[in-house]
Formats: structure tokens, sequence, C-alpha cells
């Protein structure tokens, strides 16, 4: 979604209304099948409508929201008109369900939920926008249904999704843009629906009039009142018999069409206010449907803020019982420091951080060392761009390290073990005595999630930063090296730490499951023989190859003769 047009009215304050049975409906049928991973839960259309609310917060940045859903009760155009949306299929036992869990998405995010036995969503939205523009506030209508159009005002704007194109790619639209696509303005929309009908909701329409027809006896009469005024000046002959013939359904369709917004509620701005969102019941519910993808852009998540400082020390809170000091090593002196540590602890986790995931051809931009819960040092080596941050070349931590990764008294821990050990073997460091790699225990145990950043969040209830908030995506997307190293530091040492967290985990976990031995005595003795066949490879005989194939070719050769025979 775009940047904020320029037609909203910055003097104004702003109110999201969101038509949550529209947007969970339409993200049912965009997203591709999703489930909870622990239970199976169906959450495709939850995930994509968390997705684009996220997205929408973060980018509109509204002073108020509120939702509406629809209610299983009839509503009054069902009495008026019994066939009224009677064509439609029963919902999926997966999508109400789903729809269920939107509510509960809207309540963790305090979110006031607005719904009314009788009304559709669109008639709660219709009369939300209609008391906001009474209290001087602007309405963005965030809806999957084209319906909404006839609201649209100086004061209400509807965000709707582009035609054709992917779920959550939208287009805001006011006045212009509703008639641009229409061809009529925003009070005749319904009178346009009167006329041509509306599959989707069953509503006929008057037989044999399409858009065109419509949309030029709007522009020339007005709405389907002014027409029936008119109606002896409407040529040619035969249109105006269909019309007259087809009165009393137009003007029926025309109250089916049109949205109510005079419905008994009251709209309390103290309770839409945006600053009542509570972050952690947001990521509590995120936790629960496993969406650990999204929690780094939640409203209110922590923003990487580069430090200017020669050497930073990365020291803060997370609201734990173990106070967490990353620290960056940039000076011959530290890393001595952190070389006595090391030989003192006699254990530590490691992770690398790198140009690519190409362990064969891409660079070595930085090491992350643990050797305690909570402290974690960061090493850059191959930072590009950032000349305010001194570095120490990779020779000079290849010197000081290298005998403290091949140390067999000294145990290591990594995640995705294989990787790091690749990557570091290039650079002539061989890993000794690895005792554990939490993402081979993960699989042992079960997990289906194995991740690290998944794993973080599951199992230790830690939210971790995820690499794109760094390096970004698609054609803007840079790689690690050009990641400033205050900000790479931060996320490569908690890398290493939680790592180290999950190890003492997953370690009492294998014993109590009585899976240490196939771990300790088979997995991690596996893990440096497979580092070394991928390395050096298999020879291959070409000139052994070549006759075999010459054979094969022979023999294929033969057997075509002998069917041809």
């Amino acid at each position: 979604m775009p940047s904020p047009p320029v037609c909203y009215n910055k003097a104004m304050k702003k109110i999201l209304l969101i038509d949550g049975n529209a947007l969970v409906h339409r993200a049912y049928h965009a997203m591709p099948p999703l489930t909870v991973k622990k239970t199976g839960e169906p959450i495709q259309a939850i995930y994509g409508f968390a997705n684009m609310l996220i997205r929408i917060l973060n980018e509109l940045k509204p002073d108020y929201y509120a939702v509406a859903f629809d209610r299983k009760a009839p509503t009054f155009r069902k009495e008026m008109f019994a066939d009224y949306k009677a064509n439609r299929p029963t919902t999926p036992d997966d999508l109400v369900s789903q729809l269920a869990r939107a509510r509960e998405l809207a309540a963790s995010f305090n979110i006031p939920i607005f719904e009314m036995d009788g009304y559709e969503a669109d008639d709660v939205i219709g009369t939300l926008s209609k008391k906001a523009s009474e209290q001087g506030i602007e309405s963005v209508i965030v809806t999957g249904d084209a319906d909404a159009m006839q609201l649209v005002s100086d004061n209400v704007k509807v965000l709707y999704p582009k035609p054709q194109s992917s779920f959550g790619d939208t287009i805001l639209y006011e006045a212009q843009t509703v008639n641009d696509r229409y061809g009529v303005p925003p009070e005749h929309i319904a009178d346009l629906k009167a006329l041509v009908g509306d599959k989707s909701d069953n509503i006929p329409g008057v037989s044999g009039i399409g858009d065109k027809t419509a949309v030029k006896l709007i522009q020339t009469f007005g709405g389907v009142e002014d027409i029936y005024k008119h109606i002896d000046e409407v040529t040619p002959v035969k249109l105006q018999e269909k019309l007259q013939q087809s009165e009393e359904i137009a003007r029926k369709c025309k109250v089916l069409a049109t949205i109510a917004r005079d419905m008994p509620i009251e709209l309390d701005l103290d309770k839409s206010d945006i600053n009542n969102f509570d972050r952690n019941k947001a990521v509590a519910f995120f936790h629960e449907l496993e969406f650990t993808k999204l929690l780094s852009r939640l409203p209110g998540a922590e923003s990487a803020k580069p430090d200017k400082a020669a050497c930073p020390q990365l020291s803060f809170d997370m609201s734990e019982k173990v106070e967490i000091k990353y620290n960056i090593i940039c000076s011959i002196e530290a890393l001595d420091k952190l070389e006595k540590r090391l030989e003192e602890k006699g254990s530590f986790a490691f992770d690398t951080e790198t140009t690519g995931l190409n362990t064969m051809s891409d660079k070595l931009v930085g090491i992350s060392i643990s050797p305690e819960t909570g402290e974690a040092y960061y090493i850059p080596v191959g930072h590009i761009g950032w000349e305010q941050v001194q570095q120490l070349s990779v020779e000079q931590v290849i010197e000081k390290l290298k005998h403290v990764f091949a140390d067999e008294r000294i145990k290591k821990i990594a995640h995705n073990a294989k990787f790091d050990m690749e990557i570091l073997a290039q650079y002539g460091i061989s890993v000794n005595n690895l005792v554990s790699d939490t993402m081979v225990a993960a699989y042992l145990l079960g997990e289906k999630s194995l991740g690290l950043k998944a794993l973080a969040f599951n199992r230790l209830d830690i939210e971790m930063a995820d690499i794109t908030e760094l390096i970004g995506t698609g054609k803007k997307q840079i790689n690690m090296s050009q990641v400033e190293v205050s900000v790479a530091g931060k996320y490569a040492c908690a890398d290493a730490d939680n790592t180290g967290r999950l190890d003492k985990l997953f370690t009492a976990e294998l014993k109590e499951q009585e899976l240490w031995r196939l771990f300790a005595d088979v997995e991690m003795p596996l893990a440096p023989i497979l580092v070394k066949m991928e390395l050096k490879g298999i020879a291959l005989d070409i000139n052994l190859l070549s006759e075999i194939s010459a054979r094969l070719s022979k023999r294929l050769l033969e057997l075509e003769e002998d069917i041809y025979e």
C-alpha cells in the first residue's frame, strides 16, 4: 500500500473504520492455505486480515479506530426482500471459525467492535462515518465491499482493493476517484446498483439495463426517484417501457442498495482512541496463532536506532530477569578480553553474519558469540560504508579466534551449525567440539518450526527482529555488509544469545525424553563429517562415467530396434 495520498486532510483527526466481514472474506479467498502448526487450525484469512490491519495502522497512523461485523440474525433487507443474498453458498466452517478469530484479533488490539441485529457491517460503518463527520473527524473506511463507495464525501474516504491485484494492494477512493471509475458520483452509487442490479447480493435491478445505460440515465436525470419523475422524457420508448414495468422493483432495489446511516449506536471517541492499543495483548494473540513474522511490524515495536559511538555497548533491558548486555568488539584489546573470557567459561554459542546464503561464495560480515545468557559480543569484519565505527580486519579476528574455535576443551553451540561451520572453514577456522545444534535438537523434539526466530518466540517467549527489518525485501534489498554495525550487532548478538538459551532448554528436554544419546552420540558427531563432505565434494571418474553412458546409449538403441521388429 502506498504512503498516505495528499488528499487526506492533515488538519483533521482520522478514524479508521474497518469492515471486518468483508476483509476476512477477501483474505480467505486470496490467501493460500495456512494453519497453526501445533493444532492444525486454519488461519489464512485471519493472517491476511492481521497483515493488512498492521500495514494500514503503520501507514495511515489514525487517531481512532473501530471495526464492524455482520450478525447472523436476518437484516431489514432480508425481511423486505426474501431473495436478498439468497444465492450465496453456505459459509465454509473454516471461514466461520476465522471470523470468530477476527473478533478476537480486534479485541487483542483494543479496537471497539460494533455490530447489531437487523443490520450489516456496512450500515454500522455508514452510521459511524456520519457521526465522525459530525464531530469534525475524517473517516477512512477499509473494506472489500464496493457498496461503501456511496459513503464517500469530503470527510469520508474508502480504502479498497485494486482490481485484479494481490490482497492488501489498495486504492484510496475520494469523490473524483469514485466518479472516474463508476461514471457517477458517490451519492448515486446506490442508484446505479438499483438499476443494474447486483448478482453478489441477488439484487435484480431493472431487466435489460446495463452499466452504460444506467450511467447515462443517472447523468441525465439523477437518481431513481428523479428518473421516475421525468419518466416521460426517457428515450428510446423501449427503455421508458422497461423502466415503467419495473418501477416497483427499481424503487425496492434502491432501498436494498442504500447503506443505513441512522442506526441507534454511539461513537465513543475515548474508547476508540488508538492509544488504547495494548501491544502485549496483541503479541500474546499472535503468539497463540504463530504469527511470528508479523510481530516486528506491530505498532510500538522497538525501532533499531544507529549508535554513532566508535565502539558502542548495546546494553538494554528486555523486561527479563537477566539484564541484556550486548557489546561490539572493535579493538584488539577488547578481542583479547573476549578470548580470555571464552577460555575461562569453557563454552559459548555462536553465529555468523554473511553477505548471503551460499557458503561457498558469500563473505563473512561478522561473528557473534555468547558465553552466558544475556551476554553476547559481535565482532564485525566485513561491513562497508560505515566508517564511523572502527572495524578489525578479518585476518586479525581469525588470528585471535582460530585456536578458540579449534580448542577441543571449549564447547560450541550453534543453530544450523553446518552453515556457520562451512562459512568459517572458508577462512581457515575449524570448529571442534560442537556439542549442540539447536536446530537439530528442535527437530528431534518434534518442533514444527525450526527457525531460530520462531523457536525463540514459541519456546522462550522472546520476540526477535526479522532479517528483513535490516536488509529489506525486493529490489531495494541490501545485504548484511551494508547494515550499520550497531544495528547488525544487536541483531547478531540476539541470535547467539537465544541460541544459548534454547540449548539449555532443549538439553533438559532431550534428556527427559531419552533422546540425549541419539543427539549427542549420533547427530552431533555427524555434523563435522557433513561439513567436510560438502566442502571437499566427491571425486568422479569422468572416463568411467563416459563409458557407462556409451553402454547405456547402445543398449537403448538395441531395445528400440527390438521393439520395432
